[in-house]
């Protein structure tokens, strides 16, 4: 009968043993090693430690908002930010029934509101502020200059910009670390 099955030594059988395989399915136990039990412990505790570290909240604050609207935002805008990430929840006043996040530390959903709803993100007083905006890269200016020139290649060589990295300081795919330029 193939509704017999057997149970050894972590393969199982079916029938008269002519299909067995390997690592089963197990239903209501255990399903991770007790030997790897004590590491996967280990690198959860340690990846929470480093979120509830006290400089992640600004740190990530600042990257994301350099990122996404201002090279050079204000304290305030970055305080504002961190609180967001630490406490999980974000509204624009006391008053707005617009409320963002869960309450949980590091929720994505609160910081995202807090960073373009932000009056310093929405601001059209500081439109003519020559010290507010986002700085791109020289390399980034570069391509954008060339594109609005609508240089194009010849004969589908590549464009080539020789001594780019002396001339501007920047060179594509010589990124000094993994946070690109800017870091």
């Amino acid at each position: 009968c193939l509704c017999d099955v057997e149970v050894n030594n972590k393969s199982v059988h079916i029938g008269d043993g002519k299909f067995s395989f390997r690592n089963p399915p197990i239903f209501g136990t255990n399903l991770i090693d007790p030997s790897q039990r004590d590491g996967l412990y280990e690198t959860d505790a340690i990846l929470k430690h480093f979120l509830h570290h006290p400089n992640v909240a600004p740190f990530i604050a600042t990257r994301l908002i350099q990122l996404l609207i201002t090279s050079n935002p204000s304290p305030r805008y970055v305080q504002s930010v961190a609180s967001a990430f630490k406490t999980g929840r974000f509204s624009e006043s006391y008053q707005s029934s617009n409320k963002f996040g869960s309450g949980q530390h590091g929720d994505m959903e609160a910081v995202v509101a807090a960073i373009f709803l932000d009056p310093e993100a929405r601001s059209t007083a500081l439109a003519v502020d020559r010290t507010h905006g986002r700085a791109r890269e020289p390399l980034l200016k570069v391509m954008h200059f060339l594109r609005s020139m609508e240089l194009g290649a010849d004969e589908e060589r590549q464009i080539h910009l020789p001594e780019l990295r002396s001339k501007i300081g920047q060179e594509a795919h010589y990124s000094p670390s993994v946070f690109n330029f800017f870091m």
